[in-house]
Parts: structure tokens; C-alpha cells; sequence
């Protein structure tokens, strides 16, 4: 009985440590992600998240959402996203010096990985306009390694971007202008990661637009210093609009999309590829309830159908979660139902003026919300493989050959070479979601309430099981008493030795009778009969 109390204890302080998460980190294998502690093959679904309101203050570009202080904000659509199937979303800027505990552990709840970016902006946050080396601002290392430090520790945190389409900052068909850049940069935050024993070792990649495509492909898989392990992208990430014809009903019809397969096919690239943004508005795409163009987004089915698609790209984040109407209100005033070039949420926040503030604003899927979750959620998806099956191809493990247009990083002088890297944290940080996460994603207590809860209920569970384990001893004793309290006299009698070793369990009246005494003899033959009986 004892054995099964302590059983029980073990296994209730188990559950009192445990947490709502339920996603492993994940880690690549060649081209591919796999759970890191099942092992199965994990086939990104995303939508690329950036709730902007629709007025006020909190009505600009590249702010930081995901905070707690937002809350508000984010949880209103984690329903959305469980509706439309996703298990990723991508993030345009953080803000490291605030909290996102609770942001990541509601994703993490919902199953969801989160790609961060390690660049915001700001004249000195990301890399700029400038040519290489000056576009790399000094205090862009330090911000990407603070963001780093922030959301390495949350195991849902799928990949860093160290930069989304810096190629659109240089001039026409010259991605060498930046690119160097960027690639340095990314460069230095694997470095940090990897200087780090203590950091979870986040793949840190990039994301370009799809320009010169072949250029940049090539140049970020590739190692102009063969010496140096860091310099080339963990994972690729391309922005590609190729899928604009509505009447391409069939992959074999979507010409743009399989041109785009067979350069990757021709690249025979090494590292993970996902389509961080796809989604090419089109007034071909049909009128549905009253709303012009809305996407079919057949491109997100052939992406988990197509084997050749399956095997160039490790996922897909659909662009985007919400209608900016600061972009999209000139072209279609709200409520967005006149085709606009620039309205591609697949939902806008209504009413018209809200500001998350004061007004709140509130999510209506459109049209488009509903066809991408219906490809989302196809029955036909090629089979996953596992991490223990999944054999990498010869031809498919090496770098690639860097383009001789873009200059050797180390050719260049750089000012962040001189910038003090920032201290590795102490301690690895273990970080778990508390359990007050639950299903329904409920507004959590506050940390200090929590935690003075769930030791209260601790230390309760704790005293109940001692009180029972003390139960069952005592009245196990009692019912012994009965028959050795002679035998316990007579020995005391007869060997009068204070030095032999005595063991008091002190129990209430009501379950003891008296205080029960016992001392352990080495020699006597009614005491054997009584260790014989004691035994279990």
C-alpha cells in the first residue's frame, strides 16, 4: 500500500510540473523538418501574421503586436487560426527588451511554430539601401542577437530571418549591391548562436524576393570561405507570386508554380525552402459574396499533394492573415469588396475605424479565408517520411557554387566586426508554459498569482498524501501492537541495553492506543517470529 501512495506521489508531482505545451523543437535533416523528439516529418502550413488595426496609433508598419500587453489583440485570433488549419505563422518584427511569454505559450497551446525576425524597422535596425559593406549598421548585430537571446528559449520558435527582401532595397537586376550584407549578417547571428552553449541551436535563415533568381539562390547556400561554417543560410526563404491564373485548375495548368519546382529541381539545393509569402491577387479569381478576386489558393493543396513540390519545398506561409487598409484603402475602400492590388488579407478587422485601443476591432474571414482552409485541409497530402527513414540524396548535400558577381565576405572591412557581441546567457533557459495555458487560451492570472496558486496547491496535495501514508502506518502499528508489546517488554528486561538502536512512530490515541516503542534485537526467538510476520 505504502509502494502505491509513493507511486502516486511521484506521479501527482509529475502533473503539477507539467505544462500545456505540446510541441517539440524542431530540427533539420538535409531539406527537411522533423519533430526533434518523434521524429516525423513536419510540412509547414502557414500565414504570414500582421494584425495591423485599421486606425490609431497602433497603425503603422513593422510594430511589435505580440507582446502581452496586446493581448487582446493576438488571442482574438487564435480561433482563426485553428480554424483554418495552420501549424506556422511568420512575424515581421519583435521588440526584445518586451515580454512574449504569453504570445509564444498561446502558440504553442494552439500547436503553432512561430518564425521571428531578427530585423525591424528602424535607420539602424536592418540592413539598408547602402552598398555593401556600409548597409550593415553595427547595432543591427546587436539587435539581431538580443532577439536571439529572447526567443531561442521558447521551444516553438521554428527559425530566425535575419531579413525579408533586402534585394528590393538594391538597384535593378544588382543583388550584389546588399546582398553581402546580408549574408554577413546572417552570418555573424549563427556565429553568436553557435559561441553559445547555452542557446538552443534556432536555424537562422533569410528571406528574399523573387528577383535574379537564380543570383540569390545560389549565392545564400553557398561558402565563398570554404573554412567558414556559418556562412550560408540554415534555411531559404523566397516571397514568390507565380500562381495568378485563375483558370489553372490543375498543377500541370499552373505553369509559373512548376517552372518555378524545376529551378529548384536544377539547383539541387541542400537546406530547407519555404514559400514565406505566396498568394498572387488576380480579378481573374471569382466574385463571391459580393467580394471581387478572391483567391482559390489551389497552390497551397498542390504544395502538400505534389510529390516534386514536396520535395523542393519544406512549406508555405499564405500572405496574409489580414487586409492592411493602409495599404489596400485606395485602391478598395473598405470593406474591401472592390478588387484592390494591394489587399491581400484573406479577412479584414471591422468596424471601420477600429484602433485596437479604445475601439476594438473584430475579424471577418472573407471568401479567400475559406478556400485556403479547404486546401489546408486536403485528404490526398503526400505521405510524410520520418527523420530515421528519410535518406538525404548524395546530390543534394553539398553547397552550391557562389556566384562570381558577389564579392568574398571577408574581402570587405566591417564596422559590426568591431561592435562587442553580447554575453551568452548564464544558464541554458529551460524554458515551460505555464499551465494555466489551457484549450480555450483563457486570459491567464498574472505570474505572481500563479505561482502562489499552484505552490498552495502543492503543498496541500503534498500534506494529503503524507497525512494517508501516516494513516496506513499507524494503524498498521496498531493492529502489530497488540501482539508484541509483550515480547517487546520481555526484551527490554532481559537485555537492559540503552545502546540498541529504537525506532518511535508517535500515532494519535484514536489510531495508536498508546505510544508504541520497538527495539531491534539481534537474538531472539520470539522476536524472529515477529520479523517474520513484518515482512511484506
Amino acid at each position: 500500500m505504502m509502494l502505491r501512495l509513493l507511486s502516486f506521489t511521484l506521479l501527482l508531482l509529475g502533473l503539477l510540473s507539467w505544462s500545456a505545451s505540446s510541441l517539440n523543437p524542431l530540427e533539420i535533416k538535409g531539406y527537411k523538418f522533423f519533430d526533434s523528439e518523434t521524429g516525423e516529418e513536419v510540412v509547414i502550413r502557414g500565414v504570414d501574421y500582421y494584425p495591423r488595426p485599421n486606425n490609431g496609433t497602433l497603425d503603422h508598419n513593422s510594430y511589435d503586436y505580440y507582446t502581452n500587453e496586446h493581448r487582446h489583440m493576438w488571442q482574438r485570433d487564435i480561433e482563426f487560426f485553428k480554424e483554418l488549419g495552420i501549424n506556422a505563422i511568420r512575424l515581421y518584427a519583435v521588440d526584445a527588451e518586451r515580454d512574449h511569454d504569453e504570445f509564444m505559450c498561446a502558440m504553442q497551446a494552439a500547436n503553432i511554430y512561430v518564425i521571428v525576425a531578427l530585423a525591424k524597422d528602424c535607420p539602424t535596425c536592418a540592413i539598408t539601401r547602402d552598398k555593401s559593406p556600409d548597409c550593415y549598421p553595427p547595432e543591427l548585430k546587436e539587435q539581431g542577437q538580443a532577439v536571439i537571446k529572447t526567443f531561442s528559449k521558447y521551444p516553438n520558435t521554428l527559425a530566425f530571418s535575419a531579413g525579408n527582401e533586402v534585394n528590393h532595397f538594391a538597384p535593378p537586376n544588382n543583388p550584389e549591391w546588399n546582398g553581402v550584407c546580408q549574408k554577413k549578417f546572417m552570418r555573424d547571428m549563427r556565429e553568436f548562436i553557435g559561441s553559445c552553449s547555452t542557446i538552443r541551436k534556432v536555424p537562422v535563415g533569410l528571406i528574399v524576393a523573387d528577383s535574379d533568381r537564380d543570383k540569390n539562390v545560389l549565392y545564400y547556400n553557398c561558402q565563398s570561405d570554404p573554412d567558414d561554417e556559418y556562412e550560408n543560410a540554415e534555411w531559404f526563404g523566397l516571397n514568390s507570386y507565380v500562381m495568378c491564373n485563375a483558370d489553372a485548375e490543375t498543377y500541370e495548368d499552373a505553369l509559373g508554380l512548376k517552372l518555378l519546382q524545376q529551378n529548384f529541381e536544377r539547383y539541387n539545393y541542400s537546406i530547407p525552402v519555404l514559400m514565406t509569402e505566396f498568394g498572387c491577387l488576380s480579378d481573374t479569381f471569382p466574385t463571391v459574396r459580393g467580394y471581387e478576386g478572391q483567391r482559390t489558393f489551389m497552390q497551397a493543396k498542390w504544395m502538400l499533394t505534389q510529390k516534386d513540390l514536396r520535395d523542393t519545398f519544406a512549406g508555405s506561409f499564405a500572405f496574409e492573415y489580414s487586409i492592411e487598409k493602409a495599404n489596400a484603402g485606395q485602391e478598395s475602400p473598405y470593406p474591401f469588396q472592390k478588387f484592390g492590388k494591394q489587399s491581400y488579407g484573406i479577412g479584414y478587422f471591422e468596424p471601420e475605424f477600429c484602433n485596437d485601443v479604445n475601439i476594438p476591432c473584430q475579424y471577418r474571414p472573407l471568401p479567400s479565408f475559406d478556400f485556403l482552409k479547404e486546401a489546408f485541409d486536403t485528404s490526398d497530402m503526400y505521405p510524410p517520411t520520418t527523420e530515421d527513414k528519410f535518406v538525404v540524396p548524395s546530390y543534394r548535400k553539398g553547397r552550391t557554387e557562389c556566384p562570381e558577381s558577389f564579392p568574398s565576405i571577408s574581402s570587405l572591412t566591417w564596422d559590426a566586426d568591431e561592435w562587442q557581441s553580447l554575453s551568452c546567457p548564464p544558464s541554458p533557459n529551460n524554458f515551460v508554459c505555464p499551465v494555466h495555458f489551457d484549450a480555450e487560451y483563457q486570459q491567464p492570472q498574472s505570474d505572481c498569482d500563479f505561482c502562489i496558486s499552484k505552490r498552495k496547491t502543492l503543498y496541500f496535495c503534498l500534506a494529503v498524501v503524507v497525512a494517508v501514508l501516516a494513516y496506513y502506518a499507524c494503524r498498521n502499528q496498531k493492529r502489530r501492537s497488540k501482539n508484541y508489546t509483550n515480547i517487546d517488554e520481555k526484551t527490554s528486561e532481559g537485555r537492559g541495553d540503552s545502546s540498541s538502536s529504537t525506532g518511535l512512530l508517535n500515532c494519535p490515541p484514536a489510531l495508536g492506543g498508546k505510544y508504541f516503542q520497538y527495539q531491534a534485537v539481534e537474538s531472539d526467538s520470539s522476536l524472529d517470529e515477529r520479523t517474520k510476520l513484518e515482512q511484506p
